[in-house]
């Protein structure tokens, strides 16, 4: 497994994508980029306000866009790179499969400046899961 560590400790930030601040959509789309995949999540609608990542229409558009431009996987078959979608206490996260059961994903419950990136192994984000979506090649 490549090194990780530079997305470890990365600050809880609503809106965030970069180094300095992240939330789990921006975590995402940093690891991404970070890779040198070229996807770009957007779909032509303006990026919601802290308050909206809250509400059923964010994740609506983030599902709809994931199907539409990733293939969607089961846990089995996740691999590396691969974006998880899993729910905690009726709340959405996202987070990528690394390989071996192991997540990355920001700390939950996350408090914007305060919880940050971290790892979490499968016993805990398994039971979570929801989907897992794979980038076309």
């Amino acid at each position: 497994m490549e090194d990780i560590s530079k997305f470890i400790g990365i600050t809880h930030g609503y809106g965030g994508a970069d180094f300095d601040k992240c939330d789990c959509f921006g975590l995402v789309q940093l690891f991404y980029k970070e890779h040198g995949w070229p996807q770009k999540f957007e779909d032509g609608q303006p990026y919601p306000e802290e308050y909206e990542y809250a509400q059923p229409k964010f994740w609506r558009r983030l599902y709809e866009y994931m199907l539409r431009n990733f293939t969607q996987v089961g846990y089995d078959e996740l691999s590396f790179g691969d974006v998880v979608v899993f729910e905690i206490n009726r709340c959405i996260h996202l987070g990528i499969y690394l390989e071996y059961g192991k997540l990355l994903a920001m700390e939950v419950p996350t408090v914007a400046g305060e919880t940050e990136s971290t790892i979490y192994h499968r016993n805990m984000w398994t039971k979570c899961f929801k989907y897992g979506f794979r980038r076309k090649a």
